[in-house]
């Protein structure tokens, strides 16, 4: 009698235990669709030139606040408490100015080639520019070049001379074109 007193009150308990199984397996293949459905819609657009639809099925997309060229994807699946949801994030093509026929800045030839990225060292006094070695003997251990003299500060930047750069560093750290560029 006891036993049976106990299993009745333990009834529904036992009941949400046996079903919570089956609805994790609900949701996540839920989210497997959702997955599927914003990784394949990022990767149509990811680097392209079209312009993604706002809806397309079960996803919508949108331009992402103060960015250029960046979206980003809402799938949706499922109903009820069975819905989940997947945002993910992708950049269209952003065109060259020179390429594109919209008046970019001229064609400028260097001696040099820029590097890649730069460290956070500034390049010596005897080595002002680290194209004499200097890049060559520390780029790896300082994880990029050093920077330029003339673009220590936005002031030398400003006040440097586009004519005697030994790599372009137009527009560097942000600081906008060179005005004599």
């Amino acid at each position: 009698m006891v036993t049976m007193s106990i299993g009745g009150a333990m009834a529904p308990a036992l009941m949400t235990m046996s079903l919570a199984p089956a609805e994790a397996a609900k949701r996540a293949q839920n989210l497997g669709t959702a997955e599927t459905a914003a990784t394949v819609f990022a990767a149509k657009y990811e680097g392209g030139t079209d312009i993604p639809p706002t809806v397309d099925g079960p996803c919508t997309s949108k331009a992402r606040e103060e960015t250029d060229n960046a979206y980003s994807v809402t799938c949706t699946y499922g109903t009820g408490k069975y819905v989940q949801s997947v945002m993910r994030a992708f950049r269209l093509a952003v065109p060259d100015k020179e390429l594109d026929g919209t008046g970019g800045l001229g064609e400028r030839e260097f001696q040099f080639e820029k590097p890649t990225r730069y460290s956070g060292h500034q390049c010596p006094i005897h080595d002002p520019w680290g194209v004499y070695g200097y890049n060559d003997q520390y780029y790896g251990p300082l994880n990029g070049a050093c920077m330029p003299q003339p673009a220590w500060t936005q002031t030398n930047y400003q006040f440097s001379d586009p004519e005697a750069w030994l790599y372009d560093i137009n527009n560097i750290k942000g600081w906008g074109d060179h005005p004599d560029y």
